[in-house]
């Protein structure tokens, strides 16, 4: 994931909202947001769903019982890599299908084996519901209210987090009570499809020239083949746009539409995990 807006305890009926966009590099392969075999428990339903990251075998954001989670990573162009790094998508992955709290996760993570991240961990009625993990920070407990993380530090000011924030604050006024397709759903695609860039004086400064952070900065990401040289590698770009909620009762909800070279790619996706 490359940009997390999330609502904590900020609805009367759902302690968590969360809208992300996963971008990456369009040659990675990787599967849509399904039910994972081998992952099943005993009860009605899936006790996983999430995308799938066909290379490194972890996924970016998914729900299970009472549980969601969503990882970013770093950018920090020519920091030293760990060696022999695991994959990011391990850490929701693994905290998805497994029973520990948030926090108890959390301080078991050896954040040296990875790249630079930022994890939500969301657990309903847990002594701290909502913890951002990292390995560039100490994890911490997130605070009610309307938070967005991309390539930084939680909160920091990028021109997508807070045009995000600000414009999920409003969805969240408009839907109502009620969260479903139609008051909540699509609204929060079509923020997530914004593929206006932020003005120059506004844009980070994370070690990438001024026209890839320009490329990088919209809420959605299209760079084709060869648009600028340091992304010759088959493009990059959005590749998933997700809507997780959790309600008051720990059911469970999941959209996600996929995307190809800019494009919706297949129908839009709906979960429920009750």
């Amino acid at each position: 994931m490359c940009l997390v807006l999330f609502a904590y305890r900020s609805h009367p009926l759902y302690p968590l909202l969360l809208i992300a966009n996963r971008d990456e590099f369009y040659r990675r392969p990787s599967a849509p947001a399904a039910p994972w075999p081998g992952a099943a428990l005993p009860g009605p339903g899936a006790a996983l769903v999430a995308g799938r990251d066909l290379e490194g075998g972890g996924t970016w954001a998914g729900i299970a019982r009472h549980r969601a989670a969503a990882v970013t990573n770093v950018r920090e162009p020519g920091h030293p890599q760990p060696s022999r790094a695991l994959s990011r998508g391990d850490i929701p992955r693994d905290f998805l299908a497994g029973d520990q709290s948030p926090q108890d996760y959390a301080a078991g993570l050896d954040g040296a084996r990875y790249r630079g991240f930022n994890a939500l961990l969301f657990q309903l009625g847990a002594e701290r519901e909502l913890i951002c993990a990292g390995n560039r920070h100490r994890p911490f407990a997130v605070e009610p209210g309307v938070h967005g993380i991309s390539n930084g530090a939680p909160d920091a000011p990028w021109p997508k987090v807070v045009n995000g924030r600000a414009r999920l604050e409003q969805l969240l006024r408009d839907a109502g009570e009620e969260v479903d397709e139609s008051s909540f759903v699509l609204p929060a695609l079509a923020l997530l499809r914004d593929t206006r860039p932020a003005p120059a004086a506004d844009l980070p400064h994370t070690g990438v020239s001024a026209e890839l952070e320009r490329a990088l900065s919209p809420l959605f990401i299209h760079i084709e083949d060869g648009d600028i040289p340091a992304t010759a590698t088959g493009g990059y770009g959005t590749r998933a746009s997700s809507v997780i909620a959790v309600d008051s009762c720990g059911r469970s909800l999941l959209w996600e539409q996929n995307y190809s070279g800019g494009r919706a790619d297949g129908p839009l996706r709906h979960y429920t995990i009750d």
